[in-house]
């Protein structure tokens, strides 16, 4: 007999449907799909990253209307959840209107809010119906210093996760004690490989100094159950509502753990019926025309042969920003444009809650960062060319490979990383390392998130205050027809 069960849910980013957004189809996925039993030996627990990153988060944010993530998590019983980095993207007043409508307890011991605005506890002690006393503790990466906007964390305040997990636990009187970390795992956890020498994620650190019996982790989206280190049980979920973590523990305090698949069909009330029709409504209504369709690749290919979705991202930066040189990602997963541009292709091809940065960087520091897009591409003995493990490993983040314009190059993938760049151009005459450009970016990377570390030290010329995807929105409304460039600014050389 289970002496405890949990079901944990990490990164739903505002997928509360069972729809990626991109059509009207059914898709396995969604909060509102999921159901969990539950009686007083469970224990409903979420991971953080809940009211930001989809179309319906944005929708509503646009639109000035709470997103109903809180009542679908109310409704599905949930206990506990802590904060993810990107539950601050909208404001406080937003995550504080988001934890105050919650049933759930927030649990988050290293971020203190010196107005008390959000209802926030460091730890606490759930005994369950059988006696069992489940101590948790919550934690987040303290990189949302890093990443977020100033005015978004005025009065509050991140700390170390490590210590103030420390901290939290040491009175703590529990049978067991579990971790819900927003942060992911940096080593491999088969070899013990390190995969990430900075602090964004240290699930394996804390396995080593605080004496854990269970950690759900997140943030990196690794489809995880059944993991071990130092003794410790982990799991992790994917991203966007496409599956749950179901957890285990026997009366010899053994752990076990499954992934859980979602189904592609939900229950709806008929309140969120009415909201998802209105939300359908608002993603296809028109906005524009492209002179061409343009949809995404396999991310090797548009790597090597560039992007006309990252080039039309530059076309809109520039034209916002009136820089010299502009730089674009791709999420993951993006849509694309069909010719005739409707609201759905724009929220659900850029899909963060990114603003602009223009940086004033000198030729050496343009070179420094095309030469961290070019280690994207990893060649092996036989001159074959794939995408490099480092941008695989542990997390999926294709996002940091960036498209630059304004400027034209050559990345010779016959030399050896860190010495790839070559025929680097501006407007035809040869860059200069103490040459001084305007380059616009999202203010993610302006963070220099990603290891382009080097953009941090760079003067700010300017910041331009509105969403990237309200931008394009604003771009495509001012064009009767958006010319898309039929070259990529730079050539790569094979092997």
């Amino acid at each position: 007999m289970n002496k405890l069960t949990i079901y944990f849910t990490s990164d739903t980013h505002g997928y509360l449907y069972p729809t990626n957004f991109c059509d009207q189809q059914p898709h396995p996925m969604g909060l509102l799909s999921m159901r969990f039993p539950k009686d007083e030996n469970t224990l409903i627990i979420d991971g953080g990253d809940t009211v930001q990153g989809s179309p319906l988060t944005y929708f509503c944010h646009v639109t000035g209307q709470q997103a109903p993530v809180a009542a679908a998590l109310n409704d599905r019983g949930y206990d506990y959840v802590t904060l993810g980095n990107h539950d601050f993207n909208y404001g406080s007043e937003n995550l504080s209107r988001y934890l105050r409508a919650l049933h759930a307890k927030c649990l988050c011991a290293n971020v203190r809010d010196e107005q008390g605005r959000l209802p926030l506890f460091p730890s606490i002690v759930h005994t369950l119906g059988n006696g069992l006393r489940v101590g948790l503790v919550g934690i987040v990466t303290d990189w949302v210093n890093r990443w977020e906007k100033k005015e978004n964390l005025v009065g509050l305040t991140v700390s170390d996760p490590l210590a103030a997990a420390r901290e939290a636990i040491k009175d703590l009187k529990c049978d067991i004690l579990v971790g819900i970390y927003h942060g992911g795992i940096e080593r491999d956890l088969q070899t013990g490989r390190l995969l990430s020498d900075t602090d964004e994620n240290i699930a394996c650190r804390l396995c080593e100094e605080l004496p854990f019996d269970l950690l759900l982790t997140g943030h990196q989206h690794i489809a995880l159950a059944g993991g071990q280190w130092q003794g410790v049980h982990i799991v992790q979920t994917p991203c966007n509502a496409a599956a749950y973590v179901k957890v285990t523990m026997d009366e010899n305090k053994r752990f076990s753990s499954e992934l859980c698949p979602v189904p592609d069909h939900a229950d709806l009330t008929e309140e969120e019926s009415a909201l998802f029709a209105r939300l359908n409504d608002w993603l296809d209504t028109p906005v524009g025309h492209l002179s061409r369709a343009i949809w995404p690749e396999d991310h090797l290919k548009m790597a090597l042969e560039g992007s006309p979705i990252a080039a039309f991202f530059n076309l809109v930066q520039l034209d916002a920003s009136g820089a010299d040189i502009s730089c674009a990602a791709l999420a993951n997963s993006v849509r694309g444009f069909d010719s005739a541009v409707t609201v759905r292709d724009v929220v659900a091809s850029y899909v963060y809650s990114n603003t602009l940065c223009v940086l004033d960087v000198t030729g050496d520091i343009l070179k420094k960062a095309l030469e961290q897009c070019a280690s994207y591409f990893a060649v092996d003995g036989q001159g074959q060319v794939a995408i490099s493990d480092h941008f695989l490993a542990p997390k999926e983040a294709h996002y940091n490979y960036d498209y630059f314009d304004g400027v034209t190059y050559d990345i010779n993938l016959n030399r050896p990383v860190g010495q790839r760049i070559e025929k680097l151009l501006f407007r035809g005459a040869p860059v200069a390392p103490d040459q001084h450009f305007s380059l616009c970016m999202c203010d993610y990377r302006a963070t220099g998130a990603g290891d382009f570390d080097f953009y941090r030290a760079c003067p700010h010329i300017r910041d331009i205050q509105t969403d990237i995807s309200e931008l394009i929105l604003d771009y495509l409304r001012a064009h009767d027809t958006v010319q898309i460039p039929e070259k990529s600014s730079y050539r790569v050389i094979l092997p």
